[in-house]
This record gives structure tokens, C-alpha cells and sequence, in this order.
């Protein structure tokens, strides 16, 4: 058969030659990376809005569907590009966020959730086709890229201190549940090295929503990511099947999936009764080797032996598997009943602003509060002003009004003064959450009702002066059964420091016992009498 000149075969379509001289039009993806390479690279904020504006754009657009996810994913990419910028300047941020972060925060959540979008609805139409086995491998990848694009923008919240979106939620459940219909949801890439199957990204971001990341502190919270990043393998998901009650009863490390605009809930917590019906997430072997691991680092066992980075053999690191586990197998309420409410309180964050507001400036009246501030320019630059929102017997919910708050951080010590109290409680930031409309939060764990500032002079050798380690010491100590405490700058004060009181007019003889907590530059060090 002759070749015609004015036809040419391309795949299933016969192609014509463009008439009069003009252009063929530009390939797709090639002027969409071209276009993506053009964005201003130091304005997030712009490339934020104009990837949003050309994403919608494009999903107006009737175009081909293995075009389509090839395009989505230049479009995602340059869009976890943007999401690590933000990342980096977030770590660097303090709270309440500023306009400059905020703003461009915002924008590149918006273009993570409308990437997810687009990737479900790519992977439901797919899903719908009668005939599947040639488009077997686009649905997967929609599925697998929206997956990871909905944890990614929980991961981004978490790391400005703010709540899971509800969409994000939904989109996690939905992609989930598609890859369980077809089959693919435990299969990990063959890419080697620690490759997430869909199911592990679901269940990492399950147990990082569960394990509260805005009481985390900023470092600890790239390690749990590490941690699960590891060891959520040992997870799985499981149908109760004829198994419900049985389940219900041991119901620890057990999380039911309910498909609704928030995570899934600890089975510890389901009040209504457990259906066959019903799919769960089972963490208990995970629960099981964590529970081991925590166990050979208090007897000492070489991190590595146990699967655990170098780091593992720090106490705080320790603390912290063991406040996961706590989180993971017995998850509980945060909710309190509000016993009285007081409007207005003032807040001084870091030991070394603490000691000075609790000896001199926090007794002075509120008329007198602008001189004494004057004089103490330090003190000034780490005061606030917050309204109290709940109060329960161990802290109090407090919601940002004015002041400096570049200090305050989880694990901070805190003095807190209502004003309509006299007295200073000494306490710790254990909770810091961005809300909606700008509103900060964070909760506040009371450590003693009052503190006295003092020094701890330690001993020396002769002719040499002898150290004096300034400490707050608190009477009465909560957690400690109301015994005696010092709070002390990080390793200033060796286990065994003998410190001598007047109490009553007699001489108290006390000694320091190994740190109970370490938290940002101070450690909590309880107080025994010693004897003669």
C-alpha cells in the first residue's frame, strides 16, 4: 500500500498535518515543566497560589488520563518542593505564626488538598471503568501518590502545631479503602530501603494523629516520624469478623476505622458495641516490640541491637518511646471539667526570666507593672498576656491575647500569675495547637504553686571558689506525693548534692536525687531528707 503523504499513524489515531503554515501545538507536559520552571523561587506565596490557579485550571480540562497523572504529578512535585520550604521555615518559626510563614502555610495546604482531590478523583473514575486491567497501573499510582500527598499535609500541619483537616481525613480513608477493593493496599514498591506500602502510610499517619504531635516537642517530633517511618511494618489491618467481642474485650493497641472526617478512634474509647463489619488497625505486635525496646534501653542494650538510631541512649529519647506507648495502648481523654474561670492571666516563659519575676516583679501591683518591666528589658521581651479558657486540677487551657511568645515552646517552664491571684505557679508548656482565625492555644501542666528562687553552692576543691547553681525551689511537688523538688539548669546538679534549709527556725537537711525530667535547659530533681 502506497504511503500518503498527508496521513501518519500514531498509536489509534490517525493524525493530520496542520494546514497553512502554522504551529503544532506545544506538548502538554513539556510547557507545563517549562512553565513550572519560570515560578519566582523566593516568593512561596505566589508559587502557592499560581500552582493552586493552574492546577483548577487544569482539572477543567477534558485531557487524556495517563497525560493527565503525568501532569498531576509535575504539578506535585513542585508542590513538595514549595511544602519543604515552608517545612524549614516552620522549624525556625515561633507561634503564634507570623503573616509572612502563615499565609504560605495556608496556600500550600490548599494545593496539597487540591492535588489529593484530583488524584481520588482520578482513581475513582479509573475504579469505575468495566473493563480495569488497562488501567491497572494509573489507579495504583493515583492511589499511591494521594496517599502520600494526604499524610504529607498532615505531617505539614502537625509541624505548625495545628489540628488534622477534616477533608484530609476523609481523602486518607477513601484512598484506603479503594486499595483495599483492588487488591493492592499492603504491597510495598520494590524500591527498596524503607518503601511504605498504602496501608503503612494510613496507619503512620493514624498513630501520629493518636500520639498528640501538638504536645510534642519540635525535635521529638521528626523522631517519631523516624520512629514509625521504621517500625509501623509491624502493623495491620484486620476485618473483627466472628472475632469482635472477643476483640472489644482486649481491646488495647486496637483502632477502629469509621470512615467519618476525623482519625480513627482507640477501640479503649469506642463506646458502641464492635460489629463483625467493622475493619480495625492492629498495632499490639508493634506495641509488643516497642515495649521490648524500652526495656533493653533501661537495661542498658546497645541501641542498635534493638533497632534504634545512636540517640536512643539519651533519657529524654527513652522518655519519649515510653510516652508513645502510653499514648498508643491506653490513649485517653484530654477533657476536663472547667472547675472556675479566670479572665486574664500573665505568663513568663524560661528559667532564667522566671527567677526574677517570681522574687520581685510578679509581687508588685498592676499599677506598678510598666516600671518594674522598664527595668528589666529581658523580662520584658518573654511576658505575655493569655486568657484562661479551662482550668483542670492538673493545668489550665490558655488562648494567646498579647505579648512576646518567641520563647515558648513544648517542654518550656513556665510561670504563670492570674490576676486575680497573688501567687505565681511554676508549670510546663505541654501543649501548643494553631487554630482557626489566628487563635493560639496551648495547656499548661501545673508543676507547684509556688517557687523560691535560691542558689545551690556546690563543693570544691581547695582554693577555688565554690559554684553556685541558681534553682527554683519548689515546696510541694504534685506528682512527687507533695515532697520537695528543685528545679535546676540541665546537669548543673549532681544526684547526691547535699542542701541545707531553714524551716520553722530549724536547720533542714535535704538531698538531691536523680532527674525525674529533662525539659528545654532545666531538669526537675526531687528532694530527699538526708540524714545525719
Amino acid at each position: 500500500m502506497p504511503r500518503l503523504p498527508f496521513l501518519r499513524w500514531s498509536g489509534p489515531t490517525w493524525i493530520l498535518p496542520h494546514r497553512g503554515g502554522s504551529a503544532a501545538p506545544a506538548d502538554p507536559l513539556a510547557e507545563l515543566e517549562h512553565w513550572i520552571g519560570q515560578l519566582p523561587p523566593r516568593l512561596p506565596l505566589t508559587r502557592a497560589r499560581m500552582l493552586g490557579a493552574r492546577l483548577k485550571t487544569m482539572l477543567e480540562r477534558d485531557i487524556q488520563v495517563r497525560v493527565r497523572l503525568k501532569m498531576l504529578g509535575l504539578i506535585d512535585d513542585a508542590a513538595l518542593r514549595l511544602s519543604s520550604e515552608i517545612e524549614a521555615q516552620l522549624n525556625m518559626a515561633t507561634l503564634p505564626l507570623t503573616r509572612r510563614i502563615h499565609n504560605p502555610l495556608i496556600a500550600t495546604l490548599g494545593v496539597l488538598k487540591l492535588l489529593c482531590g484530583a488524584y481520588l478523583a482520578l482513581a475513582e473514575q479509573l475504579s469505575q471503568r468495566w473493563v480495569r486491567f488497562t488501567v491497572t497501573r494509573p489507579l495504583r499510582q493515583a492511589i499511591e501518590r494521594g496517599t502520600m500527598l494526604a499524610t504529607h499535609r498532615l505531617s505539614l500541619t502537625h509541624r505548625a502545631y495545628a489540628i488534622g483537616n477534616s477533608s484530609t481525613w476523609q481523602q486518607l480513608h477513601a484512598f484506603h479503602r479503594l486499595a483495599r477493593q483492588h487488591g493492592f493496599a499492603d504491597e510495598r514498591p520494590d524500591t527498596g530501603g524503607m518503601a511504605l506500602s498504602i496501608s503503612d502510610h494510613y496507619a503512620q499517619a493514624i498513630l501520629l494523629a493518636a500520639a498528640d504531635p501538638t504536645a510534642i516537642a519540635l525535635g521529638d517530633l521528626d523522631r517519631v516520624r523516624f520512629y514509625l517511618q521504621r517500625h509501623v511494618r509491624y502493623c495491620r489491618f484486620m476485618v473483627a469478623g466472628k472475632d469482635a467481642e472477643a476483640l472489644q474485650a482486649q481491646a488495647q493497641g486496637l483502632y477502629v476505622l469509621n470512615g467519618s472526617t476525623q482519625p480513627p478512634l482507640a477501640l479503649t474509647r469506642y463506646r458502641a458495641p464492635l460489629t463483625p463489619e467493622h475493619c480495625l488497625l492492629d498495632c499490639r505486635e508493634m506495641l509488643s516490640k516497642l515495649q521490648g525496646q524500652i526495656d533493653g534501653l533501661r537495661l542498658g542494650v546497645v541501641p542498635a541491637r534493638l533497632g534504634l538510631p545512636i540517640v536512643a541512649r539519651q533519657r529524654r529519647y527513652v522518655a519519649m518511646l515510653e510516652t508513645l506507648h502510653a499514648h498508643w495502648a491506653h490513649p485517653r481523654s484530654r477533657g476536663h471539667g472547667r472547675t472556675r474561670f479566670l479572665p486574664r492571666a500573665d505568663l513568663v516563659s524560661g528559667f532564667s526570666a522566671i527567677r526574677p519575676f517570681i522574687a520581685s516583679t510578679a509581687l508588685h501591683r498592676r499599677s506598678d507593672e510598666a516600671g518594674a518591666a522598664g527595668e528589666r528589658p529581658d523580662l520584658n521581651a518573654r511576658t505575655s498576656e493569655w486568657g484562661i479558657v479551662d482550668e483542670s486540677p492538673g493545668g489550665f487551657g490558655l488562648r494567646y491575647l498579647r505579648g512576646q511568645t518567641q520563647y515558648i515552646q513544648v517542654g518550656e517552664v513556665v510561670a504563670l500569675r492570674p490576676h486575680e491571684r497573688a501567687s505565681v505557679l511554676v508549670g510546663i508548656t505541654r501543649r501548643m495547637v494553631n487554630r482557626k482565625d489566628g487563635e493560639f492555644d496551648i495547656g499548661i501542666e501545673v508543676l507547684a504553686a509556688s517557687a523560691i528562687p535560691t542558689t545551690v553552692v556546690l563543693p570544691a576543691a581547695e582554693h577555688q571558689l565554690r559554684p553556685r547553681i541558681p534553682v527554683l525551689l519548689l515546696a510541694k511537688l504534685p506528682t512527687l506525693g507533695g515532697r520537695a523538688g528543685l528545679l535546676a539548669p540541665t546537669g548543673e546538679v549532681p544526684p547526691g548534692t547535699r542542701i541545707t534549709l531553714q524551716q520553722h527556725g530549724q536547720r533542714l537537711a535535704l538531698k538531691a536525687g536523680v532527674s525525674l525530667e529533662k525539659l528545654a535547659g532545666v531538669e526537675i530533681i526531687p528532694l530527699y531528707r538526708s540524714e545525719p
